[in-house]
């Protein structure tokens, strides 16, 4: 575990997993959680076959989750502030280029490392990401899951443990897709686990996302090798966000995946890993 210092005092909390010794070289991998999401949420079940494959692999907390620096509500940043973090994530570990994987606003993340911060990035995988909000040419949310976030919002505040449970745990089911199914068992104990980590609802990711621009014209300017994952199920981001971003990064790849939703269950990373594997290949 480490905790790089990105700037203006923010503490960025990073974890690295080094391949087996005998493993075959491969480059880093830095794992990019989405919008307030810890970085645990990238489990050993995708980490331990990347790790076999002989990548060293990187996951960290953005800002204003789990064990990062909590940045006052006054105190604005964008994408691009998030995408810097990354970076000194990256120098701190002493990685100079990097497979960025990313979810959400993750995959976000990476694109704008991909564009400002090219040299850092050796492939890019967008896992349900989107190019940018507030662009007309792409749908919104769908509405259900939109009045059902209005209620939350505005609902009285989670206090105790197993309501702060209860919370994330309704909010994983509403982005669920019905391919991968996971018993409430099981999200119980990860949202437990989050919870006694850290339980910060207050983040700016959000604000984040909306204050930075769309990149839905800068694409192009995307040239690293770039795979490109979607949920047809997918509430948060409809599928036209991922064909946009396929066919505006220059031969980017597109894997549709029917059934699933704004997630990264465990159930799909054996295929997953296989088109990754491949992808990362191409990056070498």
């Amino acid at each position: 575990m480490a905790g790089s210092d990105s700037g203006f005092g923010v503490q960025i909390h990073s974890e690295v997993f080094e391949p087996m010794p005998g493993a075959p070289e491969a480059g880093a991998v830095l794992l990019v959680s989405g919008a307030d999401s810890h970085c645990t949420r990238w489990t050993s079940a995708f980490i331990q076959p990347l790790l076999d494959l002989g990548h060293r692999v990187v996951r960290y907390d953005h800002r204003d989750s789990g064990l990062s620096t909590k940045v006052p509500a006054d105190v604005g940043y964008t994408l691009a502030d998030l995408a810097d973090d990354a970076c000194a994530v990256m120098d701190e570990h002493g990685i100079v280029r990097a497979h960025v994987i990313g979810r959400s606003m993750g995959g976000m993340v990476g694109q704008v490392m991909a564009l400002d911060h090219a040299d850092r990035v050796a492939t890019l995988t967008l896992l349900g990401s989107s190019p940018g909000l507030g662009d007309e040419s792409l749908p919104s949310a769908a509405d259900w899951l939109v009045d059902q976030m209005a209620e939350r919002l505005f609902a009285p505040p989670a206090v105790s443990h197993t309501e702060r449970v209860a919370w994330i745990v309704e909010l994983d089911e509403m982005f669920a897709g019905d391919r991968y199914p996971i018993t409430t068992a099981e999200r119980i104990r990860t949202a437990s686990a989050e919870v006694e980590r850290c339980w910060y609802p207050e983040s700016g990711h959000g604000p984040a996302v909306n204050s930075s621009p769309s990149r839905l014209g800068r694409l192009a300017g995307i040239s690293v090798p770039t795979l490109v994952v979607h949920g047809t199920a997918d509430p948060v981001f409809p599928v036209e966000h991922a064909v946009a971003l396929a066919d505006g990064i220059p031969d980017a790849g597109l894997w549709l995946v029917e059934g699933l939703g704004h997630e990264v269950p465990d159930g799909l990373v054996p295929e997953l890993l296989d088109r990754v594997r491949e992808h990362l290949a191409v990056g070498v």
